[in-house]
């Protein structure tokens, strides 16, 4: 287990000496990002290419990047484990609740709320929340990040199809077999992995590992390229989308930070929920609507402006975290 006093420094060595590279984190995805923009508006890709690109993702390079975190080692003891899954589980059923409230006070328009609902519950974990948790905690920090994941996995290709189709005129009703999906079955098949200890071969692991890196690129790209048919000043001017990133990025991470520091936790258990939860919004969402036609402009935006906003939310974080 690792120990109070080891993350305490190691949380205070990250806030000095790792700001950097939080911030840069940040800056590669935007710079990806804008790639996408720029290829879509020249036309090297339309719009035909970035939903396929959007459906290789979801069907491929995303259930290889599950299956690869959880191929990670880990000292952890099994209290630590499910001391961990608790958390998430508990924080989930949380943000499931305020998936309800939040479009209310909002006013969210009935055919944005499934969108907006989703951008609440899940967060930009595989693609901004390791890099940063590794930045703040370490290395040895990243599996509890993988096991806090777990629910994401198993939620984001049920639930969160559900939510992103909820607004179109042609509703997904799941049926059984829907359930079992290739995001669904890469949760599966890491779980197995990981509880038996299983050592596949190098080539197997270095495939998967090789194609879950495209991940976060070819999802920036497809981001980038829904936002080509947007005007700018229409990103900038949804003040909806700026009190709901309030929210997201800075509200409730910090009431989590609060809760969670009662029960007495270690600074890495306390700080992988809060870090997590104040991610911008994961980029399945902009993904997953053009797989299931949800409002994938809107998508774009929330991802856009949270990810900006991100820029200044998470050192405020990170600063909480060490006080």
């Amino acid at each position: 287990m690792i120990g109070n006093e080891y993350s305490k420094y190691n949380l205070m060595k990250g806030h000095i000496m790792d700001f950097n590279a939080i911030i840069n984190q940040i800056l590669v995805l935007f710079i990806v990002l804008f790639l996408g923009f720029f290829i879509r508006k020249i036309n090297i890709i339309d719009e035909h290419a970035s939903k396929k690109i959007a459906s290789l993702v979801v069907k491929v390079t995303a259930p290889c990047l599950i299956i690869n975190s959880m191929m990670k080692k880990t000292e952890l003891g099994n209290r630590e484990i499910l001391q961990m899954l608790g958390l998430s589980i508990a924080v989930y059923i949380c943000m499931f609740i305020m998936t309800f409230i939040i479009p209310k006070l909002l006013r969210i328009e009935k055919n944005n709320i499934g969108v907006y609902r989703f951008m609440i519950m899940f967060s930009n974990v595989g693609f901004m929340g390791f890099p940063v948790i590794e930045s703040i905690f370490g290395k040895e920090a990243v599996f509890y990040g993988a096991i806090y994941n777990l629910p994401f996995y198993a939620l984001v290709y049920t639930l969160g199809i559900y939510l992103i189709s909820m607004d179109n005129k042609n509703n997904i009703k799941f049926k059984i077999k829907d359930i079992f999906n290739p995001g669904v079955c890469a949760v599966i098949i890491g779980l197995i992995i990981f509880s038996f200890k299983l050592n596949l071969p190098y080539v197997a692991t270095k495939t998967i590992d090789m194609i879950s890196s495209l991940t976060t690129p070819l999802s920036m790209i497809v981001i980038g390229a829904s936002l080509a048919g947007i005007k700018i000043k229409n990103i900038f001017s949804n003040t909806k989308l700026y009190i709901y990133s309030f929210l997201k990025l800075l509200v409730f991470p910090i009431i989590i930070l609060i809760i969670i520091r009662q029960l007495g936790f270690n600074e890495i258990m306390t700080g992988v929920p809060v870090i997590i939860t104040g991610m911008p919004v994961a980029a399945n969402a902009v993904i997953l609507s053009k797989e299931y036609d949800g409002n994938d402009i809107l998508a774009s935006e929330g991802v856009f402006i949270s990810t900006m906003l991100s820029i200044i939310t998470i050192p405020v974080l990170v600063f909480l975290l060490s006080n």
